[in-house]
């Protein structure tokens, strides 16, 4: 009985529990990326989606791995209206660049960002800086 008072307990307990969630739009995980990379990019229509493609340029001798953008479609006054994490593939070797495609809603501006990625150390590690 006593263990089924209990039982009852926690499962009320739970289910009265606040949901936890996003508390507002994605923020890039690293910082001061501008140093090491630039990234040219351009909207195109396509069907009924727009699509963000462009190239990630390294500008130093670092390599990097697992590049993930931050591509926001904003709205006229500059908020985001929507978000997409999209992966840059392979490795980006030191001054080289790297291809990417977002498939976006159809929005009046776009903003691209680097969202994360790992630097690959002379020895073969990586470094995860988100």
């Amino acid at each position: 009985m006593l263990v089924a008072v209990l039982l009852a307990i926690v499962l009320v307990a739970a289910g009265c529990a606040p949901a936890v969630g996003p508390s507002g739009p994605l923020e890039p995980l690293v910082v001061g990326t501008e140093q090491h990379m630039t990234i040219e990019w351009q909207a195109e229509p396509r069907d009924q989606a727009t699509v963000v493609s462009g190239y990630v340029t390294n500008k130093s001798p670092y390599t990097f791995d697992h590049l993930r953008l931050l591509v926001d479609a904003l709205g006229p006054d500059g908020t985001i209206i929507s978000q997409r994490v999209v992966w840059a593939p392979g490795l980006l070797g030191g001054w080289g660049r790297t291809y990417f495609e977002a498939p976006m809603m159809p929005a009046p501006a776009y903003r691209v960002r680097v969202f994360s990625y790992d630097r690959v150390e002379t020895d073969g590690s990586r470094r995860r800086l988100f």
